[in-house]
């Protein structure tokens, strides 16, 4: 395929998520979420064999809408799953340990992903590793089978609605519509997700760490530096777990000096800078665990439609990053365009001390 193709590709698949984020949020705010979770793997399995077993254009378009649709379903609807269920036994005080545990781990499934892959490509090239990934969805789908239901705790009632409850349609469009109305005209509420916003879509300069390492090291060294950003995100993760109750100027400390970090990393060109860089990716991590865990505390309406209207502003984040770095990679050079990246941030953190919420 054509470099043009490969990015409509992915165009096709940012584009499915964008559009379904937010209503598959709230669907998950009327039914289990644990069937869409089991669902969602499913589809991303049956998208990975498309690849293999349709490998053409279209078949590589249909795979990624499908991987796209799992994004949607899963997006909101795990964190609102944990989030109520934790509530359910009285245990919400340790969400942010438990999100921080998970995204720990999640990175150290990339990690893991990351070193089998090049021994499964060895050994029976692009459809072992294909398999391989159908079968690790499978397996998720199967483990998936065995969390809480995680009906919503607010399922059996339409909040500040008068929807009969025969009515699906209406009670769903009624969730939909308190869920957006939360995260857009409720001040406190707002202001979380702007700083989830920010924090995250602050991370989408990891897609160019792998530029930024070029020439850092020897091209044999290259796949282990690389594993440093990653490996920083999963111990920052799992200690702002650990951290979810620090005062909001300490969490502005964090992500300023996390941002201001990551920046003067990625302007050193040397191996050196790139661990500093990574030790500032870190600290983001640290800081969008607590940022997230105090938006989950504060919500009152639909939990799984805020966090997906949290997810889709950070996807536009990332766009608007991807858009201006393609824009100006002729005249900036990469390393001064991912400091620049990291401004919006300590801009934000600035603001942090009034919008964060004591835990």
């Amino acid at each position: 395929m054509s470099g043009g193709q490969i990015s409509l590709l992915f165009g096709i698949w940012s584009l499915t998520g964008f559009v379904l984020e937010v209503p598959s949020g709230a669907l998950a705010d009327r039914v289990p979420r644990r069937h869409l979770l089991v669902v969602a793997e499913v589809i991303r399995a049956l998208g990975f064999a498309c690849w293999l077993l349709w490998p053409t254009f279209t078949g590589f378009a249909l795979g990624f809408v499908l991987w796209g649709v799992n994004g949607a379903l899963s997006s909101g609807t795990w964190e609102a799953l944990v989030y109520d269920e934790l509530t359910r036994l009285g245990a919400a005080d340790r969400y942010a340990r438990i999100l921080g545990r998970c995204e720990a781990l999640a990175a150290t499934g990339t990690l893991a992903g990351t070193a089998l892959a090049g021994p499964l490509l060895a050994l029976g090239g692009y459809r072992a590793a294909g398999w391989a990934s159908v079968a690790a969805c499978l397996l998720c789908a199967a483990l998936t089978t065995r969390l809480p239901a995680g009906s919503p705790l607010d399922a059996d009632a339409d909040a500040d609605s008068d929807v009969d409850a025969d009515e699906p349609g209406d009670g769903y469009f009624a969730t939909l519509r308190a869920g957006v109305t939360e995260a857009v005209r409720n001040r406190a509420v707002g202001l979380l997700v702007a700083s989830v916003v920010v924090l995250s879509g602050a991370t989408a300069i990891e897609e160019y760490f792998s530029l930024l390492a070029v020439g850092l090291t020897s091209v044999a060294a290259l796949p282990y530096l690389l594993l440093v950003p990653e490996l920083a995100y999963a111990l920052g993760a799992e200690a702002g777990g650990r951290l979810a109750g620090l005062a909001p100027r300490w969490v502005a400390g964090l992500a300023g000096a996390g941002a201001i970090v990551l920046a003067a990393g990625a302007l050193i060109r040397h191996p050196a800078g790139f661990v500093l860089l990574s030790v500032g990716y870190g600290a983001l991590g640290a800081a969008i665990v607590v940022a997230s865990a105090r938006l989950q505390d504060t919500l009152t309406g639909p939990r799984a439609t805020v966090t997906s209207v949290s997810a889709i502003g950070e996807e536009v984040v990332a766009l608007i990053v991807y858009a201006v770095f393609g824009a100006a990679s002729g005249a900036v050079s990469l390393p001064v365009l991912c400091a620049l990246a990291a401004l919006p941030v300590v801009v934000l953190a600035l603001r942090l001390p009034r919008w964060l919420p004591r835990a």
